[in-house]
C-alpha cells in the first residue's frame, strides 16, 4: 500500500481544498485521512501540492481529433483526462456499426478509461445520405454493454416531437439518453425533455443553459475548436447548479489538443471568464462522474479509483503529474490499431463549368466566430469575403452541391476535407474554382484526408480510417499537422478553417448548409433554392 502524504486535496462535495494524506493499493483509493495519519509500504510526500481527481470529458467525438481512441486516450491523459466519454457516430455515418465495434475494440488499448454513448442518429436526419444507416435493432446489441453507458446525442428533433416510431423505439432501449437542441425552447423544449432526455451540450447562452437547467437537464459546457462556448455559460454556473453542468470538448483537433489541452483547457477558459476554479473542479469531476453513474471515479475517496492529478504550484491552472490507477502516467506508446475495411471513395468530380452559379444576389452560409451555427446571407461572387463552397459525395459518386460561404478568409489557394460532419462527405472551399477541384481530388486520391492548393502546390493530411483518423502515434500526426498548418497559413484563412469547414454540412444545426444536393435550411430541414 502506498501513501501520498501532505496533499492539499481538492473535495467536489464541499468544493474546498483540505489537507490530507490518502492511500492507494490494487489502483483503488484504500483511505482518506489527515496529514501524517496513514502508514503504508511506501509513502509520498507531496509537500502541500495541490491534488485533484482525474477529469472526465464529458460528450467528444473521438474521431475530430484524426486520432484512434488508443491514441487519444494517450494524448488526453497528459492533460489530466483520466476518463472520456465518446459518442462514436462520425465513424458510425462512414462504416455503420462496424465503426461503432471499431470505436470500442480499439479504446481497449487505451490507458485512460474510454466509455461510450451509441449514435442515435446515422444518418443525421432523414434527407443525409451517408456511408451507412444505423437502426433500433441495431442498436439493442449495445444496450447491456459494459462499455456503453447510453443513447448518444439525439440530433433528430423534429423526430422526437413528431414522435416518429423509429426515434421513439430507440429513446426507449436506453435510460440514459444526450441531447442535442440547439435553440430549442417553450414548448417544443418541453415536449422534448419529456422524452427522457437527460443532457444538452449545444447551448450558446446563459439564458438557454438556465432554462433547460430548470427543465431538469444536465448542462454540458463546450470548448472545442469551432464551438467555443465555455465563456458565454460560465454566468450559468453557481454554487446551486454546479451539480447539473459538466465539461465538454466535442471536437477538437490533434494538435490544439496538444497546444491548450482538453478539459483542462476548459477549467482555464472558465476561471478566466470569472468562474471560481473550486466550481470549475467540481463539474471536471464529481458532477460528470454522477450523470454518468461512473460512481466508481469522480472524488479522491476510499472505493474509487486511484485517478489524480498533481498541480504545478502558480495561479494558473495546470496539471504537472497525473496518476491513473495510481500509477504515474508514461508517454509509452499504444499497442498498433487493428485495421478494418472502410468504405471506398467514389467521388464525380465537377469540372470547372459545372462550378457556376447563377448570376445575382444569392444566398450565402455566413460562419460566426466561436460557433457551429451559421447564418443565412446574401450576396454574390466577387464579395469582399465570398468565396465557393462544394460538397461532394464519396459514398456513390451522385453529385455535388455548389453555394456560397463566408467568413472562411481565404485568399488563395483552396481547402478540402472528408472529415464533414455527420455523413463525411467531402467539401471544400477556396478562391478558385480550379484550386477547389484539385483540393477535392486530392481528398479523393488519398482515400481520405485534409489537403491545401495553392496553385501547383498541394498538401495532403491523410486519413485512411473512415476518411476521419488516421493509424499513426499522435506525435508523427502532430508533424503532419505542422505541415499542414502551414500550408494553410499561406492561404490565409484562420488556423480552425478546417475545423469550421468540418461543420458547415452538418444539416442538424442552423441555419445554413449544404450538402451534395446543394444548400440546406437548417430551421425548416429541407432543401434549399441557392437563389433568393
Amino acid at each position: 500500500m502506498r501513501i501520498f502524504d501532505n496533499a492539499l486535496l481538492y473535495n467536489p462535495v464541499s468544493c474546498t481544498w483540505i489537507p490530507s494524506s490518502f492511500s492507494v493499493e490494487k489502483g483503488k483509493i484504500k483511505a482518506v485521512g489527515k496529514p501524517g495519519s496513514l502508514s503504508g509500504h511506501l509513502v509520498f510526500d507531496l509537500e502541500g501540492a495541490r491534488v485533484i481527481p482525474g477529469l472526465i470529458d464529458s460528450h467528444v467525438h473521438i474521431e475530430s481529433s484524426l486520432l484512434t481512441p488508443a491514441e487519444f486516450g494517450r494524448l488526453v491523459l497528459q492533460h489530466g483526462v483520466t476518463t472520456v466519454i465518446a459518442d462514436p457516430h462520425e465513424i458510425a455515418n462512414v462504416a455503420g456499426t462496424a465503426g461503432i465495434d471499431f470505436m470500442i475494440s480499439d479504446a481497449k488499448n487505451s490507458p485512460a478509461d474510454i466509455f461510450f454513448m451509441v449514435p442515435s442518429c446515422v444518418p443525421a436526419t432523414p434527407s443525409d445520405v451517408g456511408g451507412a444507416v444505423v437502426s433500433a435493432e441495431d442498436l439493442k446489441a449495445y444496450v447491456n454493454h459494459e462499455k456503453v453507458l447510453g443513447l448518444g446525442e439525439m440530433m433528430n428533433v423534429p423526430g422526437v416531437l413528431f414522435e416518429d416510431p423509429e426515434v421513439s423505439e430507440k429513446l426507449s432501449l436506453f435510460k440514459r439518453i444526450d441531447g442535442h437542441a440547439p435553440g430549442l425552447s417553450g414548448e417544443d423544449l418541453c415536449s422534448y425533455v419529456s422524452r427522457g432526455i437527460l443532457s444538452d451540450h449545444e447551448c450558446t447562452t446563459a439564458e438557454e443553459a438556465e432554462e433547460k437547467l430548470l427543465l431538469g437537464q444536465f448542462i454540458f459546457l463546450r470548448e472545442g475548436d469551432a464551438a467555443k462556448n465555455v465563456e458565454a455559460l460560465t454566468p450559468a454556473v453557481t454554487q446551486a447548479t454546479a451539480s447539473r453542468c459538466c465539461f465538454a470538448t466535442d471536437d477538437r483537433h490533434v494538435d490544439s489538443i496538444a497546444e491548450d489541452g482538453s478539459i483542462d483547457n476548459c477549467i482555464r477558459t472558465a476561471v478566466r471568464a470569472g468562474m471560481p476554479l473550486e466550481l470549475a473542479l467540481r463539474i471536471a469531476t464529481l458532477s460528470a462522474a454522477d450523470y454518468y453513474c461512473l460512481h466508481d471515479r469522480g472524488i479522491i475517496a476510499p472505493g474509487r479509483c486511484a485517478d489524480f492529478c498533481i498541480l504545478d504550484e502558480g495561479e494558473t491552472f495546470k496539471v504537472s503529474r497525473v496518476y491513473k490507477n495510481g500509477i504515474a502516467v508514461s508517454k509509452k506508446g499504444t499497442a498498433e490499431a487493428e485495421e478494418i475495411e472502410f468504405p471506398k471513395f467514389v467521388c464525380s468530380i465537377p469540372g470547372e463549368d459545372e462550378m457556376k452559379l447563377p448570376s445575382g444576389m444569392l444566398k450565402v452560409i455566413e460562419t460566426i466566430p466561436g460557433e457551429i451555427i451559421t447564418e443565412a446571407g446574401i450576396g454574390q461572387e466577387g464579395d469582399e469575403g465570398v468565396q465557393k463552397i462544394i460538397c461532394v459525395d464519396r459514398y456513390r459518386g451522385e453529385g455535388f452541391g455548389v453555394g456560397l460561404i463566408k467568413g472562411l478568409n481565404i485568399r488563395q489557394g483552396a481547402i478540402a476535407t472528408s472529415v464533414s460532419h455527420d455523413a463525411h462527405n467531402i467539401i471544400a472551399a477556396g478562391a478558385s474554382d480550379a484550386e477547389i477541384i484539385s483540393a477535392v481530388k486530392a481528398v479523393s486520391e488519398a482515400g481520405g484526408g485534409m489537403a491545401v492548393v495553392i496553385g501547383d502546390e498541394t498538401t495532403v493530411l491523410s486519413l485512411p480510417a473512415g476518411g476521419l483518423m488516421t493509424f499513426k502515434p499522435y506525435e508523427e500526426v502532430l508533424d503532419e499537422m505542422a505541415v499542414l498548418n502551414e500550408a494553410l497559413e499561406k492561404t490565409g484563412a484562420d488556423k480552425k478553417a478546417f475545423m469550421s469547414l468540418s461543420f458547415m454540412a452538418l444539416t442538424v444545426v442552423p441555419h445554413l448548409k449544404i450538402t451534395p444536393r446543394g444548400l440546406f435550411d437548417g430551421d425548416s430541414f429541407s432543401d434549399t433554392d441557392i437563389q433568393c
